[in-house]
């Protein structure tokens, strides 16, 4: 079983003050009950309105309660879906946060990235190919193409100055990444990472569900270490933080682990001698086995199932309360 939008849970929390408010219209109102108990049988009255008030009230919990899980998309189980294409389009999201600029990696992380990317590039001359530059936003460099040599000349310009807004944010390098595949494609796509994992803002695992659905796998690179360092300013001198001292920025593998491994897909190091050709050989073999398939497995969505205890439990707790229990208890 996955949860593919696990922060939707957090809405659990919203049934403290609903049983809060439930509890305290019971009380007010089997007081005034109580108040004009001289006018008919009360006591029967109150054991009406408090069996009334328990079932209505727990099926509305009831009900909120599978509508966070439904808007959780909890899926568990695969299913086939057929996959007529052919070739590959692959989407390049590269990091330029500043701490991509720490030299931890020699000669920087984002040196060692882009080295990366032209050599990929080498080894894959059939695949289309597009660039995505991404930090605090992310913006699609090149297209997807198949002239090499044009994604060769807009690589020398990739650095922190091509996005204004600060910070890393993984999660629109993704949705970004997702933009570039035009819908008319007819080929196998994949998305690859090159990123030190750090980051800073936005919510990685909110794009993962449209991926797996989509059948996209993400092949993450780390550049850098977990031990870090500093990061140069243009000045040579270091960045600082809030108490004047050198900042250390360090690179975080189990974030672009979890990414790689929740999509299919494989996670890399930049440090290993032999990153360009497992990175390339692994995209090679996933369009052959999809391709020589002729499907892919999807996960089953389940929020039907939620959704539908949900409506139930609503219309449970509606009929409780308007249907009239003369006599019933």
């Amino acid at each position: 079983m996955t949860i593919e939008s696990p922060r939707v849970l957090m809405g659990f929390l919203i049934l403290l003050p609903v049983i809060a408010v439930q509890v305290r219209a019971f009380l007010k109102g089997r007081a005034e009950i109580t108040l004009l108990g001289t006018m008919w049988a009360h006591e029967s009255t109150i054991r009406v309105y408090t069996v009334k008030w328990f079932f209505s009230s727990f099926a509305f919990d009831v009900f909120l309660i599978f509508a966070v899980l439904a808007a959780a998309d909890i899926t568990w189980g695969e299913r086939p879906v057929e996959e007529d294409r052919s070739g590959l389009d692959v989407v390049i999201a590269v990091d330029i946060s500043h701490s991509m600029l720490a030299t931890d990696t020699a000669p920087s992380r984002l040196d060692r990235a882009i080295g990366v990317v032209r050599a990929m590039t080498r080894q894959l001359p059939s695949a289309r190919m597009a660039l995505v530059a991404f930090k605090g936003a992310a913006v699609t460099v090149t297209p997807l193409t198949e002239d090499a040599n044009a994604l060769e000349v807009v690589l020398d310009g990739v650095g922190p100055a091509l996005v204004s807004a600060p910070g890393t944010n993984i999660e629109v390098g993704l949705n970004e990444a997702l933009r570039s595949f035009p819908e008319a494609s007819f080929a196998h796509r994949a998305i690859v990472v090159l990123s030190d994992g750090e980051a800073l803002d936005g919510e990685a695992d909110r794009p993962i569900g449209e991926l797996r659905r989509r059948g996209i796998p993400v092949m993450t690179v780390l550049t850098g270490t977990s031990e870090g360092s500093t990061i140069p300013t243009a000045d040579g001198t270091p960045v600082l933080d809030s108490d004047g001292r050198p900042a250390i920025t360090r690179a975080d593998p189990a974030a672009l682990e979890r990414i790689a491994a929740r999509t299919g897909g494989t996670f890399f190091d930049v440090a290993s001698p032999d990153v360009v050709t497992d990175l390339s050989g692994a995209l090679s073999r996933f369009a052959t086995v999809r391709q020589g398939e002729g499907f892919r497995l999807v996960p089953r969505r389940r929020y039907r199932l939620f959704l539908s205890v949900a409506i139930a439990a609503l219309l449970a707790s509606t009929a409780v309360r308007v249907v009239r229990w003369r006599g019933m208890l």
